[in-house]
């Protein structure tokens, strides 16, 4: 795992693009969170890449926000999907979470997207909320670490 460059946007686009191109079938609008601040994200180190060689597999974007961490994406490629490459992310984040001494992080995916859900739920998150936004049911997570 390695911190991203700007020189890895194109590559993080391809694979955000195609983690989430099955649910874009079934909508006119794309499901794709792709981040009008993605170039930020990776100048201010908030997003991390596995890779074979050069090319990424997988990334997850996250950052502090009020006490806790927020990951904003996580996305894999298809063909990589079950090799434990996500799974391998979330632990990462969790583990910048308890370095920085926070207690808990946060996310939310579409309530649709039930395979992300039940992904997130067997890696100890629990639902929180759920909202309308823009037309679509937001599912909020929360995973919480307890003190050491």
């Amino acid at each position: 795992m390695r911190v991203a460059t700007v020189g890895d946007l194109a590559e993080i686009v391809t694979c955000l693009e195609l983690a989430f191109a099955s649910f874009n079938e079934f909508e006119d609008s794309e499901d794709a969170p792709l981040p009008d601040d993605l170039e930020s994200q990776i100048i201010e180190g908030s997003v991390r890449l596995i890779c074979n060689g050069t090319q990424v597999l997988g990334y997850i974007s996250f950052w502090p926000v009020a006490h806790q961490m927020f990951i904003d994406t996580l996305a894999v490629l298809p063909t990589h999907h079950r090799q434990g490459l996500g799974s391998k992310l979330l632990a990462f984040a969790d583990m910048e979470t308890l370095r920085l001494g926070f207690k808990a992080v946060t996310l939310f995916t579409k309530a649709r997207m039930t395979g992300n859900s039940q992904f997130y739920q067997r890696r100890g998150y629990r639902e929180t909320g759920r909202c309308d936004d823009d037309g679509f049911c937001r599912v909020f997570y929360t995973k919480t670490f307890q003190p050491r």
